[in-house]
């Protein structure tokens, strides 16, 4: 096992195998991809998003709407978007303004576009160990585990956090009855007692709650894989912006087994992963339905 497990290598594999399919199944894949306000992070990712698409062969339609936008016309937009036989996945960037219920939101998606996995309904198939469309980072997570050959199986996995987008379909991802899971899973969050001493017994800790290097040595055994799933902005010495994770790296990296950096680590597959799941939704709507386990054998094979 590698010490740092990069996610660009495993980023570059996903998008080829994905070309692959494409040219296979003839496939022009297709994203409604929906932005409000001008958060310039949330902007970043979108033309970031935008650019991967032309380079795999996939369209993306952005729509840019101003943060005063009402729910209305949002749902609105979703709803012609669902409506529409040539748009594959429908991507709502977070974050949204206040006025809009992010809930209400997400469960405007048809479930079969809903490639952020943002409807109660895909969310539902997960807890209940059914295939669906998987949120990007909790998909990240697990297949860099597998590609980087780290046991899972009968591990224990800490997870901090317990957001609906990462912490929650994580853990009920690692504990379905596959052979890349079939975890046993904790999670904690800014509530839980005694963190420190939840956060030693892990075999594999991920990390997903949003602060700048909060995980620290005293956190963590010795020998543990450490997953960093946050991404914080940080002024440099320089004065510049940088980018920190939620797990202090230079300080737990003497300790860990292994470790993902940030950048370059789980943020750098998560798109990828993303336009797997537009795939996934447009082999769906030609009747060529491809199960998680299909596009992992798939990605992962020899």
């Amino acid at each position: 096992m590698e010490k740092v497990l990069y996610g660009k290598p495993l980023a570059a594999l996903i998008r080829a195998r994905i070309k692959e399919l494409i040219a296979e199944h003839g496939l022009a894949p297709r994203m409604r991809l929906i932005q409000t306000g001008n958060d310039p992070a949330a902007s970043y990712y979108v033309q970031n998003i935008v650019s991967s698409g032309a380079k795999l062969g996939c369209e993306v339609q952005l729509a840019s709407l101003p943060a005063n936008v009402g729910q209305a016309e949002l749902l609105s937009l979703i709803a012609a978007a669902n409506a529409d036989p040539q748009t594959h996945g429908i991507m709502l960037q977070k974050p949204l303004p206040r006025q809009i219920d992010d809930a209400l939101a997400g469960a405007g998606i048809d479930p079969a576009k809903d490639i952020d996995c943002l409807n109660p309904v895909n969310l539902g198939r997960i807890l209940l160990g059914e295939d669906s469309l998987l949120p990007a980072t909790a998909l990240a997570v697990l297949c860099t585990l597998g590609h980087y050959r780290v046991p899972v199986a009968g591990r224990h996995v800490v997870i901090i956090g317990r957001s609906a987008i990462v912490g929650k379909p994580l853990a009920n991802m690692l504990l379905w009855k596959k052979p890349w899971a079939n975890a046993s899973v904790t999670v904690c969050h800014s509530r839980s007692a005694n963190l420190e001493e939840l956060t030693r017994g892990a075999d594999i800790l991920v990390a997903a709650l949003g602060q700048a290097e909060f995980v620290q040595p005293e956190m963590i055994k010795n020998n543990c894989v450490l997953i960093d799933v946050g991404i914080n902005e940080q002024k440099r010495a320089d004065g510049k912006p940088g980018y920190v994770g939620d797990i202090d790296y230079n300080a737990c990296y003497g300790k860990a087994l292994a470790i993902t950096p940030v950048p370059g680590g789980i943020g750098s597959v998560t798109t990828s992963l993303l336009f797997l799941n537009l795939l996934k939704a447009a082999l769906a709507a030609q009747g060529i339905n491809k199960t998680v386990d299909d596009f992992l054998d798939f990605i992962f094979k020899e």
